[in-house]
């Protein structure tokens, strides 16, 4: 998606600051370690869910013969896998959070602001336009 039709503002001494967004990156959170420390919760016998089936004692054969809608539902899983593995093989790139209010923070926030609010500049259009130039 163009990412140009948006914008970032910045109130300063009651002036709005605006900056347009240059880029867009999508972050997935990794809850992998929820799965791991589930695990080891039921490996110790911490964690009782009362959905979980309870183990059967006794294994038998069983045929299984597929509708339409198990196919269906089985080429779904199949993508989901392919999803997931494909997520898994993207490389893992190291972030840093940096709290609004952390000197990190304050610089970026900066950046956002102009400097020389007194320099006139060329503009070929109406406040009203401009925005409506982002949408």
């Amino acid at each position: 998606e163009d990412s140009r039709k948006y914008a970032v503002g910045v109130f300063k001494d009651n002036k709005l600051h605006l900056t347009q967004v240059k880029g867009v990156i999508t972050m997935r959170p990794n809850l992998g370690y929820l799965d791991k420390s589930d695990k080891r919760a039921k490996i110790e016998g911490r964690l009782t869910d009362p959905d979980d089936p309870e183990p059967e004692p006794k294994l038998e054969a069983v045929t299984v013969k597929f509708s339409k809608g198990e196919a269906e539902k089985q080429r779904k899983e199949k993508s989901y896998q392919s999803i997931k593995s494909k997520e898994q093989e993207e490389p893992w790139i190291n972030l840093r959070f940096n709290q609004m209010k952390s000197a990190r923070g304050q610089d970026e926030r900066q950046n956002l602001i102009c400097d020389d609010m007194d320099k006139k500049l060329q503009v070929d259009t109406q406040p009203k336009q401009y925005l409506n130039k982002l949408k």
